[in-house]
């Protein structure tokens, strides 16, 4: 009699263990589903974060000359840019003396690039290390000289399909991916200034008041660039 009122007890609780299965199981999968989502979108930004990283450190890394491979920076021998592309080309003379546009001196290139594109010369080394960026990443990439120091600036995005985190994460699942890096050439940096002081020396006294004359250094930076060395 005993036996038979425990196994009645069990048939009764059968019914709400079922009920409870079926109120707990969706919030479990709910739960693992947007756990992996969110796995996935750690992932895609690691990922876009190290390309756009990796794209910015090369450019700055290939800056000294245009020839180089932006992936692993080789250079044929005897391949090198003109000797005093960091004064012209490179907007370093004309932001010194203040010429029209230069203060912003500003280079953008869309990505993803190809590389070998025509253009001014910082154009062509960003589309270079531009063509590293995979087909489905889009952005730009920008060159800014401003004596003090010279950046170049990498911003990504890439499109993601991921609709329980559009609603979740602020702007949606879009992910987005920012990263700059700083070309560094101390020894050239060094020579740069040598040379300024020597000419600054040389222009001083020439202008109004005794300033430096932006005329003098304009027929300088023209010769430079008709000598094509």
């Amino acid at each position: 009699m005993k036996y038979f009122r425990i196994a009645k007890s069990l048939q009764k609780s059968e019914g709400s263990f079922t009920v409870e299965a079926s109120l707990v199981l969706p919030i479990v999968l709910f739960v693992t589903m947007m756990l992996v989502f969110f796995c996935l979108y750690v992932y895609q930004q690691s990922f876009l974060h190290q390309t756009a990283s990796a794209v910015a450190e090369r450019a700055a890394y290939s800056w000294d000359n245009s020839h180089k491979q932006a992936a692993t920076g080789q250079v044929e021998k005897g391949q090198y840019d003109s000797l005093y592309w960091r004064l012209s080309e490179d907007g370093m003379l004309g932001a010194l003396f203040g010429w029209s546009g230069a203060a912003k001196n500003t280079e953008t290139v869309q990505l993803p690039g190809k590389d070998g594109g025509g253009g001014a010369l910082p154009v062509v080394k960003m589309s270079q290390s531009g063509s590293m960026v995979p087909p489905e990443m889009k952005g730009q990439i920008s060159y800014k000289n401003t004596i003090v120091q010279r950046k170049v600036t990498v911003d990504l995005t890439r499109m993601l399909v991921l609709p329980p985190l559009d609603t979740l994460l602020k702007g949606g699942s879009d992910a987005i991916a920012f990263a700059n890096s700083a070309i560094v050439e101390p020894a050239e940096f060094i020579r740069t200034v040598d040379l300024m002081r020597y000419y600054a020396s040389k222009f001083k006294g020439k202008g109004e008041s005794g300033s430096t004359d932006p005329g003098s250094a304009r027929q300088v930076l023209d010769t430079f660039k008709s000598s094509g060395r």
